[in-house]
């Protein structure tokens, strides 16, 4: 799981200029609430709002998304090093 959060921040579609409806942005959007609802829950219910009110917000919201990935896997490869 932790390498599929990296690769979600590393193929983020840009969703400023994307349609937020497309099959590539719902794909990601998936994936991404999939591996989140698996690792994290506290998160989880944080990302099914932003998907939530997407639509309202595209910009705002799909920039939270992003930026919620970078943090989960931030801050699972520190609890690693930790642990390592």
């Amino acid at each position: 799981m932790l390498s599929q959060i990296g690769e979600l921040v590393r193929t983020a579609p840009d969703l400023a200029r994307a349609d937020a409806l497309s099959s590539e942005v719902t794909g990601w959007l998936d994936r991404a609430r999939q591996v989140v609802e698996e690792l994290d829950s506290a998160n989880a219910v944080i990302l099914r709002v932003h998907l939530q009110y997407l639509r309202n917000d595209v910009v705002r919201h799909g920039s939270q998304i992003v930026e919620m990935l970078r943090h989960i896997d931030w801050q699972t490869k520190s609890e690693n090093k930790k642990l390592a």
